[in-house]
C-alpha cells in the first residue's frame, strides 16, 4: 500500500515538475520553497495593491475586506478573512504559500490558486495559465505584508 501511494506520488512529482509557466519558474519549485520569492525583482506593494482590487487578476475584494476605502472600490466579500493585518498575522512566506496554491494549507478553501497550472476543470482558453504571474504574485504579497 506504501509503496503504491510512494509510486503515485513521485509520478505526480514528475508530472508537475515538467510543468514550466513562461517565466519557467517550477509550480513545483514554488510551492517547496515558499521562503524564496518567484522573481529576481523585489515585490512593489503599490503594483500589489492593484492587483488585489483588479477584477481581473487577484479580485481579493470579492472575497475579502480590504483595509480601504469601501466606497471608492465598492462593496466587500466576506466569505474569507479580513486582510486588515494580515502582514502582522503572517510571514511572507505563509503568504506567499496562500496565494501560490492555498489549498496546501487549507484543501477545503474556496480560495483558488493563483499560481498553479493543473487545474482539471478550466475553461479551454484558461486551461495551462497561472491567474497571477510570478510577478504579480511577488507584488500581490509584498502588499499584503506591508498591511499591519
Amino acid at each position: 500500500m506504501v509503496r503504491q501511494h510512494h509510486r503515485r506520488n513521485v509520478w505526480l512529482i514528475a508530472l508537475a515538475v515538467g510543468v514550466l509557466g513562461p517565466t519557467g519558474v517550477s509550480r513545483v519549485g514554488a510551492l517547496e520553497a515558499m521562503d524564496r520569492p518567484l522573481t529576481d525583482v523585489p515585490g512593489d506593494p503599490v503594483r500589489g495593491l492593484k492587483v488585489a482590487t483588479d477584477a481581473r487578476k487577484g479580485n481579493c475584494i470579492i472575497c475579502h475586506a480590504l483595509p480601504l476605502d469601501q466606497s471608492a472600490v465598492g462593496d466587500s466579500g466576506d466569505l474569507g478573512p479580513p486582510l486588515a493585518g494580515v502582514g502582522s498575522r503572517l510571514t511572507i512566506p505563509a503568504l506567499r504559500r496562500r496565494i501560490v496554491d492555498p489549498r496546501r494549507q487549507s484543501p477545503g478553501t474556496a480560495m483558488p490558486a493563483f499560481f498553479v497550472t493543473a487545474y482539471t476543470r478550466a475553461q479551454p482558453q484558461y486551461a495551462g495559465k497561472p491567474i497571477l504571474s510570478a510577478q504579480e504574485v511577488e507584488d500581490l504579497v509584498a502588499w499584503l505584508a506591508s498591511l499591519k
